[in-house]
């Protein structure tokens, strides 16, 4: 589509795009997208180069090492297992992202990816082999991380004992490494309700069916070192039974317990005590757990641990290494990670040590060393005109998940944090014309407080070229404030497909670039405010014009008045599905438009709703640089050398945040934003406020 709008669109920039200059530089004004006012902050001198933390704690999911040491665990691992040297194995997932985790009694840690393969871990079997299930009815062991079939992959409608390709088996549930060499474990026969059976896997790939067992049983090293069943299901009988051979047939031996079943579920056997069990319950808060040493006539021979996290999952380990230590995964959902602790038995008392990885250190805490964030559900990031930062959290950390409640806060350059009394409304916020501005989305309107947050919300400019259209036509994307101090405005449409299309369709959007004066005055600059888009009339991108697809904008002003574009370009095949992003800059003065596109590698597996590329900063005194977010990395981009990693990783798995010398490492990155001088950008991640200190 192409209207009088986009044939004007060059002039109209170069005369509106081109008024920009440093007169606004003393009203301390800078957007995300803005340079700064001067440099009003003296510090020490920081090293160039490096990443630091200002406020917050770091911790979270993610794949991770340092010195060695698995520092980031994601919050989904399966077959947390040792084998008979004690070298620790699972599958960790993050997303799309698959790895295998290994470190060695000895410490030297590794994440291998599976790509193309998919696998859930389980644990290793008597030759030390590490065994998985790849979804297809069949068990595997891994040679690297490569799946090798051990046993199953039959096309029966049954249950069938066999070795290798001629077994067929459907689950693989509870599995036991015993003492005598099998692996024990709970399959479901289809042919019989689906009843549970025990069945046997030797390390040959020799499958054999044993007896039933009643639903809701668990597998446990009984106390001679054979098979143990707990069993606790509504409307059956809770009991605890020892699987025996009598007359060459195998049966199961109730035992005599006083088990505490509605309160405790056993976990492991403890080692060298006859019949004492790890066992774990639920603490009084929603994310604590506590475990304790249960025997089976329901006596807890010592104290208890306790454990944070929204799931536990202990590592198995065989009987004849077990040190006498429980180590546990304790996880939260995929931000939050995973720790691994070790429960030890120091009396008098028990303790908990950290092992692995590092839970998130999310919250709502003011203060300097003691400051906490929540950035799961996303933050924005002003700069406040001091050196600091205003920051609107999506979720704060003292609310429910179920009800999520945003907060205002602000940080100081020296890290002293705190939360503003006002509730916040809308968002996209920027300073301009004295005032915190930001968008409310019902009322489609620009609402403004005092920059302090001392008076009520008040609406300020309200038109009907802020309508938002639903999730692919959200009204204002982009609000940013130039060096002159004059506001602007981008909306956006976004034609890709999306969660709820095949109910209720893509709706139509637009796509605007306005600014508004002083008195709220609007005045569209680019874009036709009657042309509504379709995925069906979406221009290609050979015929697109530089304002669609707008994910942000930067303004660096002096004495060339130039603006920056960030766009996240969408291309569509000829059935309107999404193809790939294609993410370009533009650049705009006086002189006309120049675009580049952006050469990162693209991840083609990227879902749909992740673009490449976030945000984009200018900062004073740094002409032609331009600072751009991804998902896990902070990019530099100039025209001669392109664009080029600062810090962080080029991908979109989190590692986790590693402080010193860059590029140093990232976690997903929440915010980009002006540092508090030319030489330093502040970011986002872990739940932290850090800071980049440039290279000279």
């Amino acid at each position: 589509m192409t209207s009088r709008f986009d044939i004007q669109v060059q002039a109209i920039t170069r005369r509106r795009f081109g008024q920009w200059g440093l007169a606004a530089a003393a009203s301390g004004v800078a957007g995300c997208g803005g340079g700064g006012g001067g440099e009003p902050i003296v510090e020490p001198p920081a090293k160039a180069g490096t990443l630091e933390i200002v406020a917050g704690a770091l911790g979270g999911g993610g794949f991770a090492i340092s010195k060695g040491e698995m520092v980031r665990l994601p919050a989904e691992l399966t077959g947390l297992s040792f084998d008979s040297k004690r070298d620790l194995q699972f599958v960790g997932v993050y997303g799309r992202d698959s790895r295998v985790g290994r470190r060695t009694h000895d410490g030297v840690s590794s994440f291998a990816p599976t790509y193309p393969h998919y696998f859930t871990g389980h644990l290793f079997d008597a030759m030390d082999r590490y065994l998985v299930t790849t979804g297809g009815g069949s068990v595997h062991y891994l040679q690297g991380e490569t799946p090798v079939l051990l046993a199953g992959g039959g096309t029966n409608t049954g249950l069938v004992d066999g070795v290798g390709a001629s077994a067929s088996l459907f689950y693989f549930d509870s599995p036991l490494l015993a003492r005598d060499g099998l692996v024990y474990f709970i399959d479901q026969d289809p042919q019989k309700g689906f009843q549970p059976m025990l069945r046997t896997l030797g390390t040959d790939g020799t499958v054999k069916t044993l007896l039933p067992l009643p639903r809701g049983s668990l597998l446990l090293e009984s106390a001679t070192g054979g098979v143990r069943r707990h069993t606790k299901f509504a409307g059956d009988p809770y009991e605890w039974a020892d699987l025996v051979l009598v007359g060459g047939e195998y049966q199961w031996r109730v035992l005599p317990n006083q088990w505490p079943f509605d309160h405790w579920t056993p976990l492991m056997k403890v080692q060298r005590d006859q019949d004492v069990y790890w066992a774990l319950t639920e603490g009084l808060g929603t994310r604590e757990w506590v475990i304790a040493h249960i025997d089976l006539s329901g006596v807890t021979p010592s104290g208890v641990w306790k454990l944070r996290g929204r799931k536990v999952t202990v590592v198995r380990e065989p009987s004849n290494t077990a040190p006498g230590a429980l180590f546990v995964a304790c996880s939260d959902p995929l931000e939050g990670g995973t720790e691994v602790v070790a429960c030890r038995l120091e009396m008098p008392t028990t303790a908990v040590s950290r092992w692995l990885g590092a839970p998130a250190n999310a919250g709502e805490v003011d203060g300097q060393s003691q400051a906490r964030f929540s950035f799961v559900r996303g933050v924005e990031a002003l700069p406040d005109g001091a050196g600091g930062l205003i920051l609107l959290e999506n979720q704060r950390g003292n609310s429910s998940e179920a009800a999520p409640a945003p907060a205002l806060r602000s940080v100081s350059a020296s890290g002293q944090v705190s939360t503003w009394s006002l509730e916040p409304r809308g968002n996209r916020m920027a300073i301009a014309y004295g005032h915190l501005i930001a968008y409310d989305t019902q009322n489609r309107a620009l609402i403004r407080t005092s920059t302090n947050g001392q008076s009520a919300w008040q609406t300020w400019v309200s038109s009907s070229y802020f309508a938002s259209g639903g999730r692919h036509d959200p009204g204002v994307q982009v609000l940013r404030t130039d060096t002159t101090g004059l506001l602007w405005f981008a909306t956006r449409y976004s034609p890709q497909p999306g969660d709820g299309d095949a109910y209720f369709g893509r709706a139509n959007g637009n796509a605007l670039v306005g600014a508004i004066d002083a008195n709220g005055q609007v005045k569209i600059v680019a874009g036709d405010p009657q042309a509504l888009y379709t995925p069906q009339s979406y221009p290609p991108l050979a015929q697109r014009p530089w304002y669609m697809d707008i994910a942000d904008m930067a303004f660096e002003g002096g004495t060339a008045q130039v603006s920056w574009v960030l766009c996240n370009r969408v291309e569509l095949d000829g059935a309107t599905n999404f193809v790939r992003f294609h993410p370009e800059l533009v650049r705009i003065d006086t002189q006309g438009i120049q675009r580049f596109a952006l050469s990162l590698e693209i991840d083609r597996n990227l879902p749909i709703s992740e673009a490449p590329f976030k945000q984009i900063c200018v900062l004073p005194g740094r002409p032609g640089e331009v600072f751009l977010s991804s998902a896990c990395g902070v990019h530099r981009w100039t025209q001669a050398k392109g664009l080029e990693l600062l810090a962080g990783q080029a991908e979109f798995t989190p590692g986790g945040v590693l402080l010193g010398q860059l590029p140093a490492g990232l976690n997903l990155v929440k915010f980009l934003a002006p540092g508090v001088d030319r030489r330093s950008l502040y970011v986002g991640s872990e739940n932290s406020v850090l800071k980049l200190v440039l290279p000279d």
